[in-house]
């Protein structure tokens, strides 16, 4: 992490992130008390990174044993349930133990028992995975870790079960009460830990607000009584949507900001180009492999966005790959016209995503949101007040959220939408920060 991660973007956001959520995490353990934390941000701003920054931390891995749960590749992310989360839970948290028995050089014998217990618990869950699970051999920890893959498989694969409405929240007392059952056990046998579990890409678009709200506050009771400490991420919007009637403290909820590559009067923004550009000289010789304007360009065409620059990078490197195959006499370093190739492509499919597909929960129309980009773009103050327009433009990255007095911008690339838009509309002025750059 450290060979690769840039201080400049904690600097650029100023909220001291790391060591915030450090720190409350430490203080709450230490105080007897349950860490139950939020992280929220948009795509592309580092969420992922952050987490295993904290996670390397050496007073972190003295205090914790931690259990990750990852919303994409472990459940089914677009049908789970409380009664997944809860099982997956279950079946992470053995694991996790028998791994730091192993760190510690010590038997985890309570494996057995508690790989039992959980396949009784499934039964009113997961009733097609019994034949299966009958045929694991659990004794010896070859057979526990073969049971507990059958059991994260069928949470993958066959998502939530049907289980009668009316007794929903009876079993998922049941099942709390096994959950507080394992975590007795491993408590009682790893004295000296703290249990967390990490909650990831549970703030994917993949995921239907639904179930977010189902986990999170219709019966976030569930969680919130276990007796772990919790670090989720979710959504901006989810975050902003249901504001108290999350159970997660607002002063641990925290936010991951865009890093601005334009400034509010749509100039270059210094500070923040300059934080990706460090960024990047973490990876390569930049001067090396990129001319100047092909690296200002990528700049501006990521708006800041982490996983676009580094997408938009490669694919750049492979344009500029061919050329010089087909013509071995042009230059050997990705040029700005190598960039424009894969930046018009990816314009193409950011006006596509803007747009509403057949089956996409998202129902506003093309109307308000261009309306919401021009009123951010020409810095109307009533376009900071958030609505259905804003939530929608923030999950398809054409609004960025930036640190400060919380200024929202327009992404360079929706920039180039509005312009296109509103070329016949005579009231309507380019003032910058779209995909041109300044001479």
């Amino acid at each position: 992490m450290a060979q690769f991660y840039s201080d400049s973007l904690d600097r650029q956001r100023t909220n001291r992130l790391l060591r915030r959520i450090k720190n409350d995490l430490l203080e709450s353990a230490g105080q007897g008390y349950f860490f139950q934390g939020v992280l929220y941000g948009n795509r592309g701003v580092g969420k992922s990174t952050e987490i295993n920054r904290l996670l390397d931390e050496a007073a972190i891995k003295e205090k914790f044993v931690v259990i990750r749960l990852d919303a994409l590749t472990e459940l089914n992310p677009q049908t789970f349930s409380v009664a997944d989360v809860l099982l997956l839970l279950l079946a992470n948290l053995i694991e996790s133990c028998m791994e730091k028995c192993d760190e510690a050089g010590r038997a985890f014998h309570e494996g057995g028992i508690m790989a039992t217990d959980l396949q009784q618990t499934l039964a009113p869950f997961f009733p097609e995975l019994q034949n299966k699970i009958s045929k694991a051999d659990t004794s010896g920890g070859s057979g526990e870790i073969n049971l507990l893959q059958i059991v994260k498989l069928g949470i993958r694969v066959e998502g939530q079960r049907k289980v009668d409405f009316v007794s929903t929240r009876e079993s998922l007392a049941d099942l709390s009460a096994v959950v507080e059952r394992q975590i007795s056990i491993a408590r009682e046998r790893l004295p000296e830990y703290e249990l967390l579990v990490i909650g990831e890409n549970f703030d994917k678009e993949q995921i239907p607000q639904s179930l977010l709200q189902d986990t999170f506050v219709q019966y976030a009771s569930v969680l919130r009584d276990l007796r772990l400490h919790l670090l989720f991420t979710l959504p901006v919007p989810f975050i902003y949507s249901f504001g108290e009637q999350l159970s997660f403290r607002r002063e641990n909820r925290y936010p991951v900001y865009d890093v601005p590559v334009c400034s509010q009067e749509h100039k270059r923004d210094e500070a923040g180009c300059e934080a990706l550009i460090e960024l990047m000289q973490k990876r390569a010789d930049l001067s090396s492999i990129f001319a100047n304007d092909a690296l200002e360009l990528l700049l501006r065409a990521s708006g800041g966005d982490l996983y676009r620059l580094f997408a938009i990078t490669i694919e750049s490197g492979k344009e500029a790959r061919y050329r010089y195959e087909d013509n071995p006499s042009s230059e050997c370093r990705v040029l700005r016209t190598d960039v424009n190739k894969v930046v018009w492509q990816q314009l193409g499919i950011f006006r596509n995503e803007l747009g509403n597909a057949p089956n996409d929960p998202d129902d506003t129309p093309w109307d308000a949101k261009l309306q919401k980009l021009r009123d951010i773009y020409e810095n109307r103050p009533a376009a900071n007040v958030p609505d259905k327009a804003l939530y929608q433009l923030l999950r398809r990255r054409a609004v960025l959220f930036f640190n400060g007095r919380g200024r929202y911008g327009v992404h360079p690339m929706a920039v180039e939408i509005l312009r296109e838009q509103l070329a016949s509309d005579p009231q309507f002025r380019y003032r910058g920060g779209g995909l041109d750059l300044p001479a």
